[in-house]
């Protein structure tokens, strides 16, 4: 997220591509309220929308301009609409941030929210006072505003953004699943006292309703908490969590999590694979689908919380899509990295700290590519990215060792968790290339440095057929500074700032690899 909070903040500027440079002021003349990057299922930038605020026409309510760009930062629509924000004594927002996510028919789900400040009586937490809207890039349509509020869809509401009236301006999420339609989470958080039962509910792209699942009746204290993992044309993966709600906040996780697999036509629940061993350990995931298979992938960890002092390696359990039968289950842990790697039972990587796992990538023929950083929890410490390649079997076939910058936080203590959402772990992103070839980038800097204004480094690290490979990008300067970010395929964005002097300027640098 640091990323996105600086290019928010450098884009009042300008763009630059190809040598041609294009003034932010001649997209809108408005002020820019928020950026949302816009990227595929594959993790692969496709563009950026911007929203401004053009002008204050009545009491709490705003016309706003909003700008579509490309991977080309070019400028592909704009249009113009009318919002409120909360702007008494008891709710105030500073603004309205948006998010865009991109579906598979090329259309936008544009999730508005009143950006609440805590100068209120009622701070941000806890409180979604949200709209959305579709754009279709095709048509440059854009759909009236919806919500979903006590167990109902209403398109075009009523915000009159009265202390009193609250509850009437909050929704529940909505989410588009891949390969499915857009669907809402039906949580009843807005309104625990009146809930009977919890549900998705699938729309097409007129918001009509295509089918309701739902998975708990007259719930209680403990509460089933499903949180959307990977969807295609035949199947939902759905997380399942037991926890307890205080208000409006998830509070405790209790031990043990499923699986759930929801046809993705019908909305009926198929299946249902519960972890095993849950009483030993704990785990994180990520989730891949191919033709006829689940991949459920991650760290586990001893005991019932993921703790980085108890993480014991990785696990990998495949499922058959169509039954959620359990086909393998492959586990690695630390000590089987004996004489490859100096690293404890534990996870802990001499001179360097525990490895967290920032993506675990599966290949075609079932190989997995796992990217990970050394990190000190105290004082929080960003060490050495370490690059592995396993078999389908998670065995060890070879790990790449990338020497970087050690970036230190005097005085800090943090779970890697938390140094993730903080964006302090040096590793930035990655762009899947297809054909099994990928491309990492990672920040090779002391991150509070005046020396960046002379030269500021870069990593680079491809994997093409097969190999790992190593380059640093050096970008010097006597004037001004540059940051790297990640961009379109094969290509990486340059922001160089020359601290008032003159506007930042934006350019695509192509990669060779």
């Amino acid at each position: 997220m640091r990323q996105i909070y600086l290019l928010v903040f450098s884009l009042f500027c300008l763009f630059s591509m190809n040598g041609q440079i294009a003034k932010l002021n001649e997209f809108s003349k408005g002020k820019l309220y928020s950026t949302s990057i816009i990227k595929d299922s594959r993790n692969n930038i496709k563009g950026y929308f911007l929203l401004f605020m053009s002008d204050k026409i009545a009491k709490e309510t705003y016309e706003l301009e909003y700008v579509v760009l490309d991977e080309n930062l070019v400028k592909v629509t704009n249009g113009f609409i009318s919002e409120m924000k909360y702007e008494s004594w008891l709710i105030k927002a500073e603004g309205v941030k948006v998010n865009a996510t991109l579906s598979e028919d090329n259309k936008l789900l544009l999730d508005f929210r009143d950006n609440v400040t805590s100068d209120g009586f009622i701070s941000a937490y806890g409180f979604d006072f949200g709209r959305y809207r579709i754009l279709d890039l095709k048509t440059n349509e854009l759909s009236q505003p919806f919500i979903f509020n006590n167990n109902e869809l209403f398109v075009n509401p009523v915000f009159d953004r009265k202390n009193t009236n609250w509850k009437k301006n909050q929704t529940e999420y909505f989410q588009p699943y891949d390969k499915v339609g857009l669907v809402v989470n039906v949580e009843g958080l807005l309104n625990e006292e009146d809930v009977t039962e919890r549900y998705l509910k699938c729309y097409d792209g007129d918001l009509k309703e295509k089918w309701k699942y739902v998975y708990q009746v007259n719930p209680k204290n403990d509460l089933k908490r499903l949180i959307y993992l990977k969807s295609d044309e035949d199947v939902i993966v759905m997380l399942n969590q037991k926890a307890k709600v205080r208000g409006k906040i998830y509070v405790e996780y209790k031990r043990g999590f499923s699986i759930l697999l929801v046809d993705s036509k019908t909305g009926k629940q198929q299946s249902e694979f519960v972890y095993p061993e849950i009483d030993k350990y704990s785990y994180t995931m990520e989730c891949k689908l191919t033709k006829d298979k689940i991949y459920l992938m991650g760290n586990y960890y001893a005991g019932k919380l993921v703790d980085d002092v108890k993480n014991i390696g990785w696990y990998c359990f495949v499922l058959d899509k169509s039954t959620g039968n359990l086909l393998s289950k492959d586990y690695l842990k630390w000590e089987s990295l004996a004489g490859k790697l100096d690293i404890t039972k534990k996870g802990y990587v001499k001179k360097e700290g525990y490895l967290y796992t920032h993506n675990m990538l599966l290949q075609e023929n079932g190989d997995v590519i796992v990217v990970t950083e050394a990190f000190i929890n105290k004082p929080v410490t960003t060490n050495n990215l370490y690059f592995f390649k396993l078999d389908n079997k998670l065995a060890f076939k070879e790990v790449f060792e990338v020497s970087k910058f050690r970036n230190k936080l005097s005085g800090s203590n943090a779970f890697s968790g938390t140094i993730k959402r903080a964006g302090a772990f040096d590793f930035i992103d990655y762009q899947d290339l297809g054909d099994n070839e990928y491309l990492f980038f990672f920040n090779d800097n002391e991150k509070k440095s005046n020396k960046k204004k002379k030269s500021t480094h870069y990593g680079i690290v491809s994997y093409s057929d097969g190999e790992f490979k190593k380059q640093t990008l050096e970008l010097k300067t006597e004037t001004s500074t540059i940051s790297a970010y990640n961009a379109k395929q094969g290509y990486i964005l340059l922001v160089e700032d020359f601290e008032g002097q003159k506007p930042l300027e934006y350019r695509l640098e192509k990669i060779n690899y």
